[in-house]
């Protein structure tokens, strides 16, 4: 079976809870549609989980590709001195990801070796903008957040970074005529008012909410369109 989850943000327990639920074996698959890291406490240790299951697929989210811009600065040791040292650039990077609740993921880089953060960089730069995956008889199209700026003769291959990573759809949002897009970013309580995987004719929105103390995490099931939920 192929699966979408999104938005975990370093809530652990609900993604193993998840992979129990949905009994996850070798023979699954399973696509991660970002921002893994951020807000709760354990964003590295499920990216550490992901790294090693060679049936696990993420796709970069805007939390990972901020990271990913304040990582290489911060590689060799996070300490008082080497924040001092950064520039401006550097510590508006550094800021806007804080903000966005990046100082738990900080935190847990710095118990890190170097080797190990730079087995996480290397992760986020490989992984992709979008999938596109056959299953059950249909051809979805699986992004971070949606496709801004859409237009249904312009190329996957067309859209920049930011169209895939920050992209805000409405409900009256409408993707291909032919394939189905699965996204998160956007957590479905605020299109819909409730914490359950939104279907539109063109799109799903999978994003229910993990993040939060009473969201949930949902998972999509490609083959069958069952949803599972922690």
């Amino acid at each position: 079976m192929i699966y979408a989850i999104s938005d975990l943000h370093g809530r652990l327990e609900k993604y193993r809870e998840m992979l129990e639920q949905i009994e996850f074996t070798s023979e699954d698959t399973l696509y991660v549609l970002g921002d893994v890291i951020d807000r709760g406490p354990d964003g590295i240790p499920i990216l550490q989980d992901m790294m090693f299951r060679s049936n696990v697929f993420p796709l970069l989210g805007n939390h990972e590709f901020t990271a990913a811009v304040c990582l290489p600065w911060l590689m060799e040791k996070v300490t008082d001195q080497s924040l001092d040292a950064l520039d401006e650039s550097q510590i508006a990077a550094l800021s806007e990801w804080i903000a966005n609740g990046g100082g738990v993921t900080l935190q847990s880089l710095q118990q890190l070796s170097v080797e190990e953060r730079r087995d996480i960089l290397e992760y986020f730069h490989e992984m992709e903008l979008f999938a596109e995956v056959e299953a059950g008889g249909r051809s979805f199209v699986l992004t971070h957040s949606g496709l801004e700026n859409f237009s249904p003769d312009r190329p996957l291959s067309g859209y920049t970074l930011e169209e895939f990573l920050f992209c805000r759809p409405t409900l009256e949002t409408v993707y291909f005529p032919d394939r189905l897009l699965v996204f998160g970013h956007t957590p479905t309580r605020f299109l819909s008012g409730q914490d359950k995987i939104l279907h539109r004719k063109t799109w799903v929105d999978i994003d229910c909410g993990c993040a939060a103390s009473t969201g949930r995490l949902g998972c999509l099931c490609l083959d069958t369109m069952e949803e599972f939920y922690v």
